[in-house]
């Protein structure tokens, strides 16, 4: 979580609703008014000893600043965390750092790429920011900056939601991300978000987590949520969410007077985006220092665990479970030769192609074509360049996607 210093500027911010770009593409949201048993099984099995696990392990680094050394080992393990789980991509995101006062380099953002397998071309990205501040030190390296509640509960969250999801197909694409630099003024997400925009990238919807593990003693765990007028539709999906599967909760939406997150970037860049938060007039007074520690800062994990559970159920939702699973699925007879393949790559289905389309990795549709029940397509990648593409196949017996090389 940045806080911001001006706080002026923040509340006029806030009145004329962050000075949001207007929608690059219009979706309608699900009114949610009965629970779906996949979901509730998902919602049931996240772990909070997972969450409490993956909080020690980040706590752990020295620190997380965007300008340290250590930065580069807590990305090696955020990385190796959506490899285990199996997901289709795991990607870096370079972007500069043109900050006064800090120097200029380049930082990473982590993308972790979970194809669809109906309409991949849109995407439902959920993420929190992985870097951590203290603000009583200046040098990157020596610094303690544990960020428990600020933000390793919201990095825990999205990576427990990928571990449960990565074991289902969905009919939209879902990415899973984690931001660098965002104690510095969300310049990680920034960066993405502009680069998706020029690139009319089509986000549905975007959800994140920052902050999700203090709760005032005496108070019972609730969630205020941050949107602006403009994306009501998407909140107004959150909560008949949160009223069908957590009727006992209360959520209610709220402003921070002090800060911003990673959810502005995708608000001002024309994508609906939507933050929940712990209580915005009671949140942790312990973040920016070296008390932002597992006990003291985060002293509710059950809240993190809610939180968790209403971002998983989110996603799963708007992206669109299907009635299989990820071995049901591979089980679809579509075969791809030679891969890797140079100018032709020859695609042959048991059950007749309706249509193929060739992605990058960067989720930018490349080309589609439509068939008519052909078992057979030829497809010319002469004119592509080398590297690793994804091909979504819709066949007579459902959808799939595959990871293709091109030499």
């Amino acid at each position: 979580m940045k806080r911001l210093v001006i706080i002026v500027l923040l509340l006029a911010a806030r009145f004329c609703g962050f000075a949001q770009a207007p929608h690059i593409y219009e979706h309608d949201y699900p009114v949610v008014t009965e629970e779906n048993p996949r979901i509730r099984a998902l919602i049931d099995s996240v772990s909070i000893d997972n969450l409490k696990a993956n909080i020690e392990h980040l706590c752990n680094y020295h620190n997380r600043r965007f300008d340290s050394r250590h930065i580069y080992d807590v990305q090696d393990w955020l990385v190796s965390c959506y490899q285990s789980f199996g997901v289709d991509t795991v990607m870096l995101h370079d972007f500069k750092v043109n900050k006064p006062g800090f120097p200029e380099e380049t930082a990473d953002n982590i993308l972790a790429v979970q194809w669809g397998t109906l309409i991949p071309e849109e995407y439902v990205i959920c993420g929190a920011h992985y870097d951590s501040w203290n603000d009583d030190g200046t040098d990157p390296d020596t610094i303690r900056a544990p960020g428990a509640d600020d933000n390793a509960t919201g990095v825990a969250g999205i990576l427990e939601t990928a571990r449960l999801l990565s074991h289902y197909t969905f009919d939209r694409t879902i990415i899973y991300a984690n931001w660098c630099a965002e104690e510095i003024g969300l310049v990680g997400s920034a960066a993405y978000a502009h680069d998706m925009a020029d690139q009319r990238m089509d986000i549905v919807g975007y959800f994140n987590l920052d902050m999700t593990g203090y709760l005032e003693e005496g108070s019972d765990i609730h969630i205020h949520l941050m949107y602006t007028g403009q994306d009501s539709l998407l909140a107004k999906m959150v909560y008949s969410f949160s009223h069908t599967y957590f009727p006992e909760m209360p959520i209610r939406q709220n402003w921070l007077a002090w800060g911003d997150s990673d959810y502005s970037s995708f608000n001002r860049n024309g994508y609906p985006a939507v933050h929940p938060f712990e209580d915005v007039l009671a949140s942790s007074p312990y973040i920016h220092s070296r008390q932002d520690v597992l006990g003291l800062s985060v002293n509710n994990l059950e809240q993190s665990k809610r939180f968790t559970e209403l971002n998983l159920g989110l996603v799963a939702t708007l992206a669109g479970i299907n009635n299989y699973g990820v071995a049901e699925n591979e089980a679809i007879n579509v075969t791809l030769y030679p891969n890797p393949a140079r100018d032709v790559l020859n695609i042959v289905a048991e059950n007749g192609l309706q249509r193929i389309t060739l992605s990058n990795l960067m989720g930018q549709q490349l080309t589609t074509i439509n068939l008519n029940g052909e078992n057979r397509y030829r497809l010319d990648t002469s004119d592509f360049a080398s590297g690793i593409y994804m091909v979504h196949i819709v066949t007579g017996s459902g959808a799939t996607a595959k990871r293709v090389v091109l030499q």
